[in-house]
């Protein structure tokens, strides 16, 4: 599923949703959600919806061609409700899907990170993939990986890209001990199917690991911590320093998984 936002961004979130959906044999859903003020009841607003959204049906309209150009099936809907962030979160439940993928910018819009609750950021529907847009070209493709469910989900859309448009990989492990860290990435890297990745181990700052290992790069794909990509959105850390200097799009995942209410309250410790 792919909630739009920005039309500056529409084409790059629906390629990118394309190539998942396509991999898997799948379909695209294409949602826009329009948010109406509290205290106008969602009929009204359904009866003069030129007021809340001056292009009805334009940016859902270029979803569908462009999914045409990928040849994906696709289905659109516009979405009337009081709420942004949350009504996506309902929206991926409805349409069950599998991965939301997302625009994310500095600016707070419906279908942007900015715009969330930090209580639906622990209970994900589905895994979420964050997109910040330079360019969508996936030629050169760097993973940082130190482990774990969401560097596994960095992994799957790597293997796309590396299927879909012959992308060149390179996995990036910060490790102080040097063979250690090239163990841990050579059979990580075959337990994600990455097995002809290139493979790079630094050590030292792993913020600085990543600056230096992505300035030839075209896009950095980064998991979430445990305690969540939504969270560290919204309250900043070493991905939200990074992105913040990188040159190329940066895609950020967080795969869906169960959490006691524990981890939901502080996360991991």
């Amino acid at each position: 599923m792919v909630p739009l936002a920005n039309p500056e961004h529409e084409t790059a979130l629906i390629e990118l949703g394309s190539a998942l959906a396509e991999d898997r044999d799948g379909e695209l859903v294409a949602v826009y959600v329009v948010t109406i003020p509290d205290q106008t009841p969602l009929p009204e607003a359904a009866a003069r919806i030129e007021d809340f959204d001056p292009g009805p049906g334009e940016l859902l309209e270029r979803a569908r061609q462009d999914a045409d150009t990928f040849d994906v099936p696709i289905e659109t809907h516009r979405i009337l409700s009081h709420r942004s962030f949350e009504e996506i979160f309902d929206a991926a439940r409805t349409h069950r899907a599998d991965t939301v993928v997302m625009g994310w910018g500095r600016h707070g819009a419906p279908g942007r990170m900015e715009s969330t609750i930090d209580e639906l950021t622990h209970d994900l529907p589905c895994d979420f993939l964050a997109l910040r847009d330079r360019g969508m070209s996936p030629d050169r493709v760097l993973v940082p990986t130190a482990g774990g469910p969401d560097s596994e989900l960095s992994a799957r859309v790597a293997s796309v890209f590396q299927r879909g448009y012959d992308a060149e990989i390179t996995l990036l492990h910060v490790a102080d001990n040097t063979n250690a860290g090239e163990k841990f990435l050579r059979e990580w890297a075959t337990e994600n199917g990455l097995e002809d990745a290139n493979l790079r181990i630094e050590s030292g700052d792993v913020e600085n690991a990543i600056e230096t290992a992505a300035e030839d790069a075209t896009m950095v794909i980064i998991g979430a911590t445990e305690r969540g990509l939504l969270s560290r959105l919204l309250t900043g850390s070493l991905v939200f320093d990074v992105i913040s200097d990188l040159q190329c799009s940066v895609l950020l995942a967080e795969r869906a998984r169960d959490r006691s209410i524990v981890e939901r309250l502080f996360g991991r410790q």
